[in-house]
């Protein structure tokens, strides 16, 4: 089993900005919010719009396409997502770490990363409060990621992308089969079978 460096995640991210969008109350942009990341499918759904003067004091971090979000609530939910295209320079909630890829990190490896179990019980064991558990942005940069070169990355990338499309297939057939027998079964019980 081949070993990997390992090193902690701030050291391998790059530096995001914040702004107030208060500073232009009358310009418009989508927010990102805690609410707004789906945990289960780990994308980021329609996200608001709204004006600067009706923004939020939580309403921040800049993001751009390809940034990694992790809702520092709840870390045990794994609400995290990879920013479309669409939100680039848009703003997100200070409830989020925003992870921008270094040179020596491959997006879509980052992206696994925060999804794996490793993360998620790295964060569970940090987390504080008992009603509302939250970790803070040093916690989730404090993270050690095993690091192999940027072609093995990928490779890991391309592997799991392909384990996911047959997953998400597999998923599909049980839905299928599933409504297939349900109709066999009302075909068989009223004498249509």
């Amino acid at each position: 089993m081949k070993r990997w460096p390992m090193r902690p995640l701030g050291e391998l991210v790059m530096p995001t900005e914040q702004r107030d969008p208060r500073e232009m109350p009358g310009a418009e942009f989508a927010y990102v919010d805690i609410a707004s990341v789906d945990n289960r499918a780990k994308v980021i759904l329609p996200a608001k719009r709204i004006v600067g003067r009706d923004a939020p004091s939580r309403a921040r971090k800049v993001v751009r396409a390809g940034d990694i979000l992790v809702a520092m609530v709840r870390p045990s939910l794994n609400a995290v997502a990879l920013v479309p295209a669409s939100l680039d320079d848009q703003i997100c909630s200070t409830g989020f770490a925003v992870l921008r890829p270094g040179p020596q990190l491959a997006g879509g490896y980052l992206f696994a990363f925060v999804r794996s179990p490793e993360f998620i019980s790295h964060l569970i064991a940090r987390a504080v409060g008992a009603n509302y558990p939250a970790v803070t942005d040093g916690d989730v940069r404090s993270a050690r990621v095993p690091l192999p070169p940027l072609a093995e990355q990928e490779r890991i990338v391309r592997l799991l992308d392909e384990a996911e499309g047959l997953r998400r297939l597999c998923a599909q057939a049980d839905r299928r089969l599933d409504a297939l027998f349900q109709s066999m079964l009302c075909r068989a019980f009223n004498g249509e079978l």
